[in-house]
C-alpha cells in the first residue's frame, strides 16, 4: 500500500489532533481485503490471450480389442507464443460417434471423461460393427457452454459381438449390441426347433397312416 493510501488513512483515523488507533486498524483491515481479495481471486484463474479460443485434439490408440480415445483441451495463453498452449484441467469430454459418413448424420452418445490437471481426457471405446468409425470429441467447460470440439476418424478390423454386423443399421453401443445379438440367436434358435417339430410330427403322421 502507497504513502498516499497511508496518509489518507491517517487523516481520516485523526479527529482534533487525536489518534483512533481502533478506527485505523479497521480501516487498514478494509483496505487490505479491498485490494487483495480481487488479486488472490485474479491468480487463481487462468489467463488467456485476449480473442483465443481453446482447442482439442483427438487421438485413437488400438488397446487390445479396444480403442483408447485421448482428447488434450488447451489454450493459449497470454503473453505465450502462439504455439505454446496451456492446459485445461476439470473439463468435460465427451465422446460420440457418428452414425454416417455424411455431412448432418447424427450421433450416438459413447461417455464422457474429466481432464486432468494435463488437460487429459481418456475414454476406452469398444466397437460393436466393423469398418469407418468417426468418433466426435466436444470439451465443456464448468457452466456446460462447449469450448472445442475435435473429429478422428479409423477403421475397425474387430468388433465386440460376431453377430454385431446384424444390427448396424441402428449402431447400437458394446452393451446394446450384445443383448439384440443374444435376442436375434435366441429367435433364430427358437425358430430352428419349431421347424424340426414340425418336420418330425409330418414324418410321423405320414408313417402312420402308411402303416
Amino acid at each position: 500500500m502507497g504513502a498516499v493510501t497511508m496518509s489518507a488513512i491517517r487523516s481520516v483515523v485523526t479527529i482534533g489532533g487525536r489518534a483512533r488507533p481502533g478506527l485505523r486498524r479497521l480501516l487498514k483491515l478494509w483496505l487490505l481485503a479491498a485490494f487483495a481479495v480481487p488479486t488472490v481471486v485474479g491468480a487463481a484463474a487462468p489467463v488467456w490471450a485476449d480473442g483465443a479460443t481453446p482447442s482439442i485434439q483427438l487421438a485413437a490408440r488400438p488397446h487390445g480389442h479396444a480403442v483408447r480415445l485421448v482428447a488434450t483441451v488447451e489454450v493459449p495463453v497470454a503473453g505465450s507464443p502462439t504455439s505454446a498452449g496451456a492446459p485445461v484441467a476439470g473439463a468435460t469430454v465427451s465422446f460420440s460417434i457418428r452414425l454416417g459418413e455424411f455431412a448432418g448424420a447424427p450421433l450416438l452418445s459413447l461417455g464422457s471423461a474429466t481432464t486432468n490437471a494435463d488437460g487429459t481426457a481418456t475414454f476406452s471405446y469398444t466397437p460393436t460393427w466393423t469398418g469407418r468409425q468417426t468418433i466426435v470429441a466436444t470439451a465443456a467447460d464448468t457452466t456446460g457452454a462447449t469450448i472445442a470440439s475435435a473429429t478422428r476418424s479409423f477403421s475397425a478390423a474387430w468388433a465386440a459381438h460376431p453377430f454385431a454386423g446384424a444390427v448396424q443399421a441402428v449402431r447400437p453401443d458394446g452393451a446394446i449390441g450384445s443383448v439384440v445379438a443374444a435376442v436375434l440367436l435366441a429367435t433364430l434358435a427358437v425358430l430352428w426347433i419349431t421347424l424340426i417339430a414340425i418336420v418330425v410330427r409330418v414324418h410321423l403322421g405320414l408313417t402312420a397312416r402308411r402303416a
